[in-house]
């Protein structure tokens, strides 16, 4: 997700989320669930064919609430990078932010895993020399190494 619009006298430069890419697991989970529910109507009718609806549902239902759980879980972080500063927000009701300004910007860690990071999914850890663990970290962030760079050539 590229963004840029201006915050007061800030320029948002790049927002994002975590990739969807994160949640293929629960994303294969719920087409499996409406597979199994599409292969019900394929199964013959026996003396009980509410027991089938039933199960039918019970799948529909857990299909439901895994893209409900996946929808939310994205939704509840935000990144944010600014010719300014980075800066992460947690939560849906009670949020929490951490920021960092670019020029207090010391070190920049990138970590890409496994199949995730042949996509350009990683990780992004931002530390300042205030601290010895990272102030702001982006999970699972589609086009790491190209928001890593953005930030370097912000620092120049």
């Amino acid at each position: 997700m590229s963004d840029t619009s201006t915050q007061g006298e800030e320029k948002v430069l790049w927002s994002g989320s975590v990739s969807q890419w994160h949640y293929s697991g629960r994303w294969f989970a719920v087409v499996l669930l409406l597979c199994g529910v599409v292969a019900t109507f394929f199964l013959p009718v026996s003396d009980d064919p509410m027991t089938l609806w039933i199960v039918r549902g019970a799948m529909a239902l857990a299909a439901l609430v895994l893209v409900l759980w996946i929808r939310l879980d994205r939704s509840s972080r935000r990144y944010t990078v600014t010719d300014k500063r980075v800066s992460v927000e947690f939560g849906i009701v009670s949020k929490r932010s951490n920021e960092l300004r670019i020029q207090d910007i010391r070190s920049i860690n990138l970590t890409t895993t496994g199949f995730s990071g042949l996509l350009g999914i990683g990780r992004i850890e931002f530390s300042s020399a205030a601290t010895d663990d990272a102030d702001v970290i982006f999970w699972n962030t589609p086009r790491a190494e190209k928001i890593r760079d953005l930030i370097r050539s912000l620092q120049a």
